[in-house]
């Protein structure tokens, strides 16, 4: 099973370490903009451009949920998406 063995904020950034020894950085605009719950995914889908504050992009508590994913809350108080370790793994920022 694939999971991470250490999340990490670096500045803007956060770097996963997975068991299987790759390594993922993600910035946190990058994440909150790929959020996984059904408002965000819908907004993405519909092609709109949906500004955010400043605050949206910054990190107030990283969960673990079970052995699966992980559930970050964002400065605005956004916590729906859950971010499971494969959607995670299949994430690419350009």
């Amino acid at each position: 099973m694939l999971y991470p063995i250490k999340i990490e904020r670096v500045g803007d950034k956060l770097r996963f370490s997975w068991n299987d020894g790759h390594e993922d950085i993600f910035s946190l605009s990058f994440l909150r903009k790929m959020c996984p719950c059904a408002t965000c995914s819908a907004e993405r889908e519909s092609g709109r451009d949906v500004e955010l504050s400043v605050s949206a992009y910054d990190i107030k508590e990283v969960n673990l949920v079970g052995n699966y994913a992980i559930q970050i809350t964002w400065g605005d108080g956004h916590n729906t998406g859950i971010y499971s370790f494969d959607y995670l793994r299949l994430l690419k920022e350009e």
